[in-house]
């Protein structure tokens, strides 16, 4: 990898983020807005203006379109009998927060605390996320009035919802009005992250305010191939745009906000990670940091699904022209109904065992149904009745795996194992999470919208059938962390400053940096995890003035 001709850089800024996903349009906003930084926003993909990102049930038209997404593919899984896993991330203005679940969830308490990292506890964090959101219901002590990303909850949404919070209470389940609030464990609707029924991605509600700042500079359809070194200082990153290498030189920092996929990658590209994995690829090492693109986890998910007694599903809003005109009226009219989100409606956060200090299971309607998770729309492959799944997670998986780098050129996707279920306890917490769906759907108030139980089928009833099943059939969540993992330890890859350890100049703001999930779903705390970074940020370099000043 040759660099560029000419000694001067082709741009110069103050800092430049890689990554316009949900940290890195965060960042573009914060740290552009006081107008006294330059501050450049480097996108590999396009520009968010698809109707089908804005319209949350539309974005099934996307999960496979790599005008929008990039299509990782895992190595294949020893422990989910060899099977591949398709792994697709945003590729667009907003990153993955323009094509996810739109699910708003902040996560548990006690992972946080449970990370140890001096200012990541659960109080230290909770500032950044009232002052990510604009929620008009619950508690102004612990939720946020007046910021960027609006959260709508979902209440007596429809009859499949209502019915199966009905069953959780029939089943003993406590019901929570906010469990955003601190009070994660229970059964609960939904909360969005949508404004009047269109997706508030991080792209709609930090960067749009922000783009006519004329000291922030947003290139998209640029592929950034390496950071570059001024010995161990990130001085700027080298990348692709408009057909010619280019390199843009960064005065005070380069953030990578890339991913978890894409950021350890870029970090190896760069010199940083594994000697032995760099000398092979044939990388000249900068910094030996053996924790780079490891200890990544993800929530392995199966699935239960059941044919519905009701046409009150999307199974129906996609194939049934009275469902569809129905639905399409409730939208425009209100900006409600099954148009208006595009995952799941409620969810049930528990314990696998009575001996768990903390919810290690989440279950999570979702009313549609087809052959996979990737089954949105009758061409791949969704369930030709009136159809709901309940989708299972393992929420704090044992399992770790990695993403390195599988070459020196930065167009080839990295080498990624997730190592599903290796640690043989995740694969029993998901039969526990099979158990719990099966009680639920005895309940009464679900049965009767029951006509069958499709998959497994109740002909799988042992623990081996079961185990049989979940290794047949467990997929990703699209919850990845952990590639670039913050800590005080030797393997940690950023500080609690989120600076790489070893080098200047260079941080990691991502989802790559939790050690852990947070929980449940990854965006809200991935958009809070910006705030924080900005933060630190602006800070430290104020810190640089001042002492400047002093001198």
């Amino acid at each position: 990898m040759g660099s560029p001709r000419q000694d001067a850089p082709d741009a110069e800024f103050d800092f430049v983020i890689v990554g316009a996903g949900s940290a890195g349009c965060v960042l573009a906003n914060r740290l552009s807005a006081d107008g006294t930084h330059r501050v450049l926003l480097i996108e590999a993909g396009g520009k968010d203006r698809s109707i089908n990102i804005h319209v949350p049930l539309m974005v099934v038209n996307l999960l496979k379109d790599e005008r929008f997404t990039w299509p990782f593919m895992t190595e294949k899984q020893v422990h989910l009998n060899g099977r591949e896993q398709l792994w697709t991330r945003g590729r667009v203005l907003g990153g993955s927060s323009s094509i996810n679940g739109n699910v708003y969830v902040r996560g548990d308490p006690a992972e946080f605390d449970s990370w140890n990292c001096p200012g990541w506890s659960w109080d230290e964090m909770l500032p950044y996320f009232k002052k990510m959101e604009t929620f008009a219901d619950g508690d102004p002590r612990t939720r946020g009035k007046d910021g960027p990303i609006s959260v709508t909850q979902l209440k007596r949404f429809d009859k499949l919802a209502d019915a199966y919070l009905d069953a959780n209470r029939e089943a003993g389940f406590e019901l929570v009005d906010d469990y955003n609030d601190g009070h994660y464990e229970g059964a609960s609707y939904l909360q969005y992250s949508t404004r009047r029924g269109f997706r508030c991605s991080s792209s709609v509600g930090y960067l749009r305010p922000a783009r006519n700042r004329p000291n922030l500079t947003v290139w998209t359809d640029t592929l950034v191939s390496r950071v570059l070194f001024e010995g161990k200082r990130a001085s700027g990153v080298e990348c692709r745009r408009e057909g010619r290498m280019m390199r843009v030189a960064a005065r005070r920092e380069v953030i990578l906000s890339a991913g978890p996929i894409q950021s350890p990658k870029i970090l190896e590209l760069s010199g940083v990670g594994q000697p032995d994995l760099l000398g092979s690829l044939g990388i000249p090492l900068v910094h030996a940091l053996p924790g780079v693109g490891e200890n990544m986890s993800d929530h392995p998910n199966v699935r239960l699904t059941f044919e519905c007694a009701r046409p009150i599903t999307i199974n129906d809003v996609l194939q049934r022209p009275t469902s569809k005109l129905r639905e399409g009226i409730r939208y425009i009219l209100f900006g409600k109904g099954l148009l208006s989100i595009c995952s799941a409606t409620a969810h049930t956060v528990m314990r696998s065992h009575p001996r768990e200090n903390q919810p290690d299971l989440k279950l999570q309607l979702q009313p549609f149904s087809g052959k996979d998770r990737y089954a949105r729309r009758p061409k791949d492959g969704l369930d030709p009745y009136s159809g709901f799944t309940i989708g299972i997670m393992a929420l704090r998986p044992r399992s770790r795996g990695y993403v390195h780098a599988a070459s020196s050129d930065p167009a080839v996707h990295p080498k990624i194992d997730p190592n599903y279920l290796a640690v043989e306890d995740d694969a029993r917490v998901l039969m526990a999470g099979i158990h719990a769906v099966r009680r639920l759907a005895e309940a009464p108030s679900l049965k009767r919208l029951i006509v069958r139980e499709t998959r497994p089928g109740p002909e799988v009833r042992t623990e081996a059938q079961i185990i049989d099943y979940i290794r047949a059939t467990a997929q990703t969540t699209w919850h990845v962390v952990g590639s670039c993992r913050m800590g005080l330890d030797a393997e940690a890859v950023v500080d609690p400053e989120l600076r790489v350890r070893g080098v200047d100049g260079l941080r990691v703001v991502d989802s790559s940096c939790f050690p852990t999930i947070p929980s449940s779903n990854t965006n809200a705390p991935t958009i809070a995890l910006g705030e924080k970074g900005a933060d630190l940020i602006l800070r430290s370099w104020q810190k640089v003035l001042a002492l400047s000043k002093a001198a």
